[in-house]
């Protein structure tokens, strides 16, 4: 294989496209245009948005216990990992410090809040923050990277099973792959303190979780720690796994070697923000508004809005936004799977390109 350097090695309009808005973007101090009063935590905003996505979590897993029939359970567990993601989504806060500005409430909350997923939280704050610093980097991501077939050939069955499954049909457990290379492994860290940090959350959790599950057994039989623990437990992989597939993966966002990347385009310019209904946008706490927290990680959820809007007026063109739809998962799910070194995008299983870089529904560059 040459070197990553090297790729694309036969980039098309797109790409040049795409290089061009990067270079108009060199330089550009793209935090300053958003309000410093956006910046400043509420932490009574925070809790209540952690006291509903719990409340959501937990009124739903009730209602699988006092269900009058099993074709309720289905609809349940998906309530119950809407509950589970929003809670994530608290816990991105927490790990950003946009909760509060006391760090021990961060923690404190970030812990609790990651129990429903059993993700230690420091494991997943540091892996969390390397994707951030490498979004859409080929050779540093940790979120969703492609590989070129030349790269899966060389794999072990296993990784290549995993890998190939990750991306089609087993997209929904994407994120419980991640968390088991990362979350539950504090030697996936290379500094010291990230580490020790890592051990402790986990020691936390394996507390809990050895607690927890002795007496959900005892008093509910393995029936129902899958109906109570694990359905929920999956069904919150699937909000997440989704989720964060989506955001940055389509057929026309390249994932660029160090060559070409550069922290600004990787702040703007590779996450497609999905519009959801207002009653998924307040219940995923506004995770899908995406590229101002790329920008500006420190600004909580619910000011997210505002952010987005002051950047929009000051970069007209630059962001992506769509509605959501069905289709355009499918198309990722379908169509996304190797990186492509001739063009910097997309091939799918069989090496076809991903698509003509045309969406199911049309993205607006706002």
């Amino acid at each position: 294989m040459p070197p990553v350097n090297s790729f694309p090695s036969s980039p098309g309009p797109e790409f040049a496209t795409f290089l061009e808005k990067s270079k108009r973007l060199e330089g550009a101090r793209l935090a300053e245009v958003i309000p410093k009063s956006l910046l400043e935590p509420k932490a009574g905003r925070g809790l209540a948005g952690f006291v509903i996505s719990y409340a959501l979590y937990i009124g739903a897993i009730v209602g699988v216990a006092y269900a009058p029939h099993w074709s309720l359970y289905l609809p349940l567990w998906i309530v119950a990992g809407l509950g589970g993601w929003g809670l994530h989504c608290i816990a991105h806060d927490c790990g950003h410090n946009s909760f509060s500005r006391n760090k021990t409430l961060n923690v404190t909350i970030g812990h609790l809040a990651l129990l429903p997923l059993l993700y230690p939280f420091y494991a997943w704050k540091h892996v969390h923050n390397l994707h951030h610093f490498n979004t859409n980097n080929l050779e540093l991501d940790t979120d969703w990277r492609p590989i070129p077939k030349a790269m899966y050939t060389r794999m072990s069955l296993w990784e290549r099973a995993v890998y190939r499954g990750t991306r089609t049909w087993l997209c929904w457990a994407g994120t419980i792959n991640y968390w088991l290379a990362s979350g539950v492994r504090p030697g996936f860290f290379p500094k010291k303190d990230m580490r020790r940090d890592a051990r402790r959350s986990l020691a936390f959790v394996t507390i809990v979780t050895i607690v927890y599950f002795s007496a959900l057994v005892y008093f509910t039989g393995v029936r129902g720690f899958l109906l109570f623990f694990f359905a929920p437990w999956i069904a919150t992989h699937t909000w997440f796994s989704i989720t964060t597939l989506m955001h940055h993966t389509a057929s026309d966002i390249p994932f660029l070697t160090s060559e070409h990347w550069t922290a600004n385009a990787s702040r703007m310019l590779v996450t497609t923000d999905y519009r959801y209904p207002k009653w998924l946008l307040f219940l995923t706490h506004n995770i899908s508004i995406h590229t101002a927290h790329h920008v500006i990680p420190v600004v909580p959820f619910y000011n997210l809005q505002k952010a987005q809007l002051a950047l929009k007026e000051a970069y007209p063109g630059m962001i992506r936004e769509k509605p959501f739809t069905f289709g355009d998962f499918w198309k990722v799910v379908k169509t996304c799977h190797f990186y492509d070194p001739d063009s910097g995008y997309y091939k799918d299983l069989a090496e076809r390109r991903a698509g003509d870089h045309s969406s199911t529904a049309p993205v607006t560059n706002v």
